[in-house]
């Protein structure tokens, strides 16, 4: 019997490739150019949770975890190397001293502009060739996607936040 080489097939051309996938590799390439962007700046990857956090006046470690879609676990470490960089500071809730509350300081400042700008721009040339209403339309279909996909039976119970009693 013999062999012949077969046509290797581009994954995303095939109509059961998984949308996770899709989108996997399209957050590869956005985060491969953010940190390309964002060089300059000594944070790894943890831009987007530093203009996060500056965006509260304070937010808990917990609604963090939430809102992020991370485990506690990673979110501690996330503050602990922005603490480490004295980016970010936590303080006790005064309300409930179990609580820590994260906000940004001073020096964080000196980044969030570029961040902001540069998450602006980086989204700018994502959707480059869409009109207002096909962006507005794709972003309200992924939020649709996000809420579907988010009532489908998962072992990572980190993204069930949105059902859960508070």
């Amino acid at each position: 019997m013999k062999l012949t080489k077969s046509k290797v097939l581009e994954p995303l051309s095939l109509s059961d490739t998984p949308l996770a996938f899709r989108m996997s590799i399209i957050a590869k390439q956005y985060y491969g150019a953010a940190h390309k962007h964002f060089e300059d700046i000594d944070l790894e990857r943890n831009f987007f949770f530093l203009n996060f956090i500056s965006k509260h006046k304070h937010i808990s470690q917990q609604t963090l975890a939430d809102c992020m879609h991370k485990d506690k676990t990673t979110i501690v470490h996330v503050i602990d190397y922005l603490s480490d960089k004295g980016l970010v500071k936590r303080i006790q809730n005064p309300d409930d001293r179990r609580e820590h509350m994260i906000i940004a300081t001073k020096k964080a400042d000196n980044f969030i502009n570029k961040i902001s700008t540069g998450f602006g721009e980086l989204n700018k040339k994502a959707f480059k060739g869409f009109n207002n209403k096909e962006k507005e339309l794709f972003l309200n279909m992924m939020e649709r996607i996000q809420s579907n996909v988010s009532e489908l039976p998962s072992e990572d119970y980190s993204f069930q936040y949105i059902k859960r009693k508070k």
